[in-house]
C-alpha cells in the first residue's frame, strides 16, 4: 500500500469518526433539552396551530443542524467544492447527514423505550407523561420507536441537502422558515399588536389561529419573506434611482415643504399621544364621516373640528379640549397637505419625464450633475424616516411592546457606556452595575419626598447632578485599578459591584438609602404639566438618551481620545512609550462610562417609582457585557443588535424565563465558536481575530501533519 493510499484511509477514518461524534453530540443535546424540561415547556406554544409546536421544532432544528454541521466539517477536511460538487460527493454528503440524524433518532428512540420500561421521574423530574406524549405523538411506544429513528435520519439528510443548495436559493428558504418560526413564537405579541384599534381585524384572523399561526398565515409569511430576501440586493439600486428621480424632477421648494409638513405632523401626533390621549391611536385623527354622520354632503372642515372636539371629550384630556381640537386640526390639515404635495410631486415627475422624452436631448433623464447633493439627500431621507420610525413605535405597538422596547433601551444605554470602557479602552469591567445603581439611587434621593434629604427635585433638575455624582464614582472605582488588566481587573471590578450592592443593603446606610426597603415614591418624569407615566411614554426619554450616547460614542471613536484608547487596548506599554498618559485616559474611560450608565439608572428609577438593592445584582453586568460580545465588541450597531437579541427576545417570551441563563450561556458559547467577532463586528476587531485564528490554524495544521506522518510510519 502506497503512502498516499494510507493517508487517504486515515482521512476516511477521521471523517467517519467525526461524523459519529457530531451525531452523538447532537443526540446528547436533544436528550439534554428533553431532560431539563425545555421540550415540554416549549411544546405548550404552537408555531402553526394544531400542526407543529415549538418543542417539536427545537428537536427538528437539532437533527437538521447536526446533518448540516457534519457536511460542513466533511468539506473542510477534504476541501469539497461548495458550488460544483459532483454527484458522488453529493451522495456522500447526504449519507453523512443521514448518519448524523440516525444517531439523533436512535438516541431519542432509546430514551423513549427506556422511559416506557422504567419510571425515571423519581430522579429526573422533567421526564413526565407530557414529555412522553410529545415524543411519541400520543401513540404506543412500540409503534413509534422505529418511526423516531427513521424520522431522525430523514431530518439529518434534509439538513445535508439544504446545505448543498446554491446559497442564492438556500438563503431565502432558510430565512423564510426562520421567519415563520420566529413569528410563531411571538404569536401572543402579534395578537396584542394587531388587536389594537386601527389595525384591520381581518389581518389578525388571517395570520393567527387559536394556538399559533394559521396555515395560510404561515404560507403568506414564508412567501413574503422569500420574495423580500430575493429582491433585497436590488433594493439599494431601486432606492438610488427613486432618490435620483426626486432630486432631478421635483422642485427643491416642494421637497422642503413636504419635509416640514411631515415633521410637523409627526411632532403633533407624538404630542397627541403623550399629552392628550394614548387610546385613539394608531388611528389617524382624521374625521371619520361614516362613523359620525350619514350626510356626506354636509361634512366640512368646521364639522370635522367639532367631531374632533367630541372625540377628545371622551378621552383623558390633560390640556383641555381647545388645545386638543387645535392639535387634531393641525394633524388633519397637515395630512391632507402631505397627500396633495405627494400627488403634486408625482405630477411634476411625470410632466418632466414627458418633456424630456419629447426633447431631442439624448442624455439620460436620470443623470444629475451634483452627486454630492444626491448623497446628502439620500442620507437625510434615510435619517429622517429612521427617526420617524423610532418615535412612532409606541404609537403603533401599544403598551406591552413598549415595555419591552424600554427594557431594551435601558440595556442598550448601558451597552454604549460599557463599550467605552471595554470596547474602546480595553478595560474588562464586570462591576458596571455599580454605576447603574448609583445613578438610580442618586435620582431617588434627589426627587423622592420620602428620601432622607427630602429635596423633592424634578427629574430634569436632578439629572445633571446624578450624572456628575456617578461620574465621580467612576473615577473613585477606576483609581485603585489603574495598574490592573485582564482577568485581575475583571475580578476586582466584580468585587466593587457586589460591594456597592451590599452597601445599599446594609444597615449602616439605611437612614439615607433605606436598606432592604429601598426608596419609595419616586416621582415620574414630567414635562410641564404632562407626566410621562407608562412605558409607552417613557420610551421617548430612553430613546433620546440612547441617541445622545450613540452620538458621543461615534464622535469619540474617531477622535484623539478614541485613538489613545485603541492604542491602550492594543499594548499599554507601547502606548506609554508613545507618550500617551494612560492614567488620564483610563480614568476618563471609567468616568464617561459611569456617566452614561447613570442615565439608564435614572430612567430606571423613574420608571419603577421604587428601587431596591436586589434590582442591582451581578446579572445586570453580565447581561450588559454579553450584549457587547454577541453584537461585537467595539461595534455601535452591534450593541443595538445584541440588546434586541439578549434582552428583547427573553422579554417577549417571559414564560420561558427559567431558561434565560441557560440560553445566554448557549448563545455565548456558540458565538465564541462560530462567530467570535460578533454579529456586526468592527473591521479592526475582525482583522485582529482573523490573525489570531490564522496563527492557531497554522499551528494545528503542523500538529496534524506530524500526527499523520506518525500514523503512516506505524502502519
Amino acid at each position: 500500500m502506497t503512502k498516499s493510499n494510507i493517508a487517504h484511509t486515515v482521512l476516511e477514518r477521521k471523517n467517519a469518526t467525526q461524523t459519529m461524534l457530531i451525531g452523538i453530540y447532537s443526540g446528547l443535546v436533544a436528550l439534554f433539552v428533553c431532560l431539563i424540561g425545555m421540550v415540554e415547556t416549549f411544546g405548550e406554544r404552537d408555531i402553526i396551530g394544531g400542526i407543529i409546536s415549538m418543542g417539536h421544532t427545537m428537536l427538528i432544528i437539532i437533527a437538521m443542524g447536526g446533518g448540516a454541521i457534519a457536511v460542513n466539517k466533511l468539506r473542510e477536511d477534504i476541501s469539497t467544492p461548495t458550488a460544483k460538487s459532483n454527484k458522488a460527493s453529493f451522495l456522500i454528503e447526504i449519507l453523512v447527514g443521514i448518519t448524523s440524524g440516525l444517531i439523533v433518532g436512535t438516541t431519542l428512540s432509546v430514551f423513549v423505550f427506556a422511559t416506557a420500561l422504567v419510571d425515571m421521574r423519581s430522579v429526573l423530574i422533567n421526564v413526565s407523561p407530557g414529555l412522553l406524549e410529545m415524543l411519541t405523538l400520543q401513540k404506543p411506544v412500540s409503534q413509534v420507536v422505529m418511526t423516531i429513528t427513521i424520522l431522525g435520519s430523514l431530518l439529518g439528510g434534509l439538513g445535508a441537502a439544504i446545505f448543498n443548495i446554491t446559497p442564492r436559493i438556500r438563503l431565502p428558504l432558510v430565512v423564510g422558515l426562520a421567519s415563520v418560526v420566529s413569528l410563531g413564537m411571538l404569536r401572543d405579541m402579534m395578537k396584542i399588536i394587531l388587536s389594537r384599534e386601527g389595525w384591520p381585524s381581518v389581518l389578525l384572523n388571517f395570520l393567527v389561529k387559536n394556538q399559533g399561526l394559521s396555515i395560510t398565515g404561515a404560507i403568506t409569511i414564508f412567501a413574503t419573506t422569500v420574495v423580500l430576501v430575493t429582491i433585497w440586493p436590488h433594493i439599494p439600486a431601486i432606492y438610488d434611482k427613486i432618490i435620483r428621480v426626486v432630486v432631478t424632477y421635483v422642485p427643491r421648494t416642494l421637497q422642503l415643504t413636504v419635509s416640514i409638513i411631515f415633521a410637523i405632523t409627526l411632532a403633533m401626533r407624538i404630542f397627541w399621544f403623550i399629552a392628550i390621549s394614548d387610546k385613539d391611536l394608531p388611528v389617524l385623527p382624521i374625521c371619520n364621516i361614516a362613523a359620525h354622520s350619514s350626510d356626506v354632503g354636509e361634512v366640512g372642515l368646521v364639522k370635522c373640528i367639532n367631531i374632533l372636539s367630541q372625540d377628545v371629550s371622551t378621552t383623558t384630556d390633560l390640556l383641555g379640549a381647545n388645545i386638543a381640537t387645535l392639535v387634531g386640526t393641525i394633524i388633519t390639515i397637515s395630512e391632507m397637505l402631505i397627500g396633495a404635495s405627494i400627488l403634486l410631486g408625482i405630477m411634476f415627475v411625470l410632466w418632466n419625464i414627458r418633456q424630456r422624452a419629447k426633447s431631442t436631448d439624448t442624455t439620460s433623464t436620470l443623470e444629475y450633475p451634483d452627486n454630492a447633493l444626491l448623497i446628502i439627500t439620500k442620507r437625510n431621507i434615510s435619517a429622517f424616516f429612521g427617526v420617524a420610525l423610532l418615535v412612532s413605535l409606541p404609537i403603533l405597538l401599544g403598551v406591552f411592546p413598549s415595555e419591552v422596547l424600554l427594557n431594551v433601551g435601558l440595556y442598550m444605554l448601558m451597552g454604549f457606556g460599557l463599550n467605552i470602557v471595554v470596547g474602546m479602552a480595553g478595560l474588562l469591567d464586570l462591576g458596571y452595575v455599580a454605576f447603574f445603581a448609583v445613578g438610580a439611587y442618586s435620582m431617588a434621593m434627589l426627587t423622592s419626598p420620602r428620601a432622607s434629604i427630602e429635596l423633592g427635585m424634578s427629574f430634569w433638575a436632578a439629572l445633571p447632578i446624578v450624572v456628575l455624582v456617578t461620574g465621580a464614582t467612576g473615577l473613585l472605582v477606576g483609581a485603585p485599578v489603574l495598574r490592573m488588566r485582564g482577568d485581575y481587573l475583571a475580578i476586582v471590578t466584580l468585587g466593587f459591584g457586589e460591594i456597592a450592592r451590599f452597601l445599599f443593603l446594609s444597615d449602616w446606610f439605611k437612614p439615607w438609602l433605606g436598606g432592604a426597603q429601598g426608596i419609595l415614591l419616586i416621582p415620574p418624569v414630567s414635562i410641564g404639566n404632562v407626566q410621562l407615566i407608562g412605558p409607552h411614554k417613557l420610551y421617548y426619554v430612553i430613546i433620546t438618551g440612547c441617541l445622545i450616547a450613540l452620538f458621543i460614542s461615534a464622535r469619540l471613536r474617531g477622535s484623539r481620545v478614541g485613538r489613545a484608547w485603541m492604542a491602550m487596548s492594543e499594548d499599554e506599554q507601547v502606548a506609554e512609550t508613545m507618550g500617551i498618559n494612560t492614567v488620564y485616559y483610563k480614568l476618563l474611560a471609567f468616568g464617561l462610562g459611569a456617566m452614561i450608565a447613570s442615565l439608564s439608572g435614572a430612567v430606571f428609577a423613574a420608571k419603577l417609582g421604587t428601587i431596591f438593592p436586589h434590582s442591582f445584582n451581578v446579572l445586570v453586568s453580565i447581561t450588559a457585557l454579553s450584549l457587547l460580545i454577541v453584537g461585537g465588541i467595539g461595534s455601535l450597531p452591534g450593541i443595538i443588535v445584541g440588546a434586541l437579541v439578549l434582552v428583547g427576545l427573553p422579554e417577549l417570551l417571559r414564560e420561558f424565563t427559567e431558561y434565560r441563563l441557560l440560553i445566554y450561556g448557549a448563545v455565548l458559547i456558540f458565538m465564541m465558536l462560530a462567530r467570535p467577532e460578533g454579529l456586526i463586528p468592527r473591521v479592526r476587531q475582525t482583522r485582529k481575530i482573523d490573525d489570531q485564528e490564522l496563527n492557531q490554524d497554522a499551528w494545528l495544521h503542523n500538529e496534524n501533519e506530524t500526527n499523520n506522518d506518525s500514523s503512516v510510519a506505524v502502519t
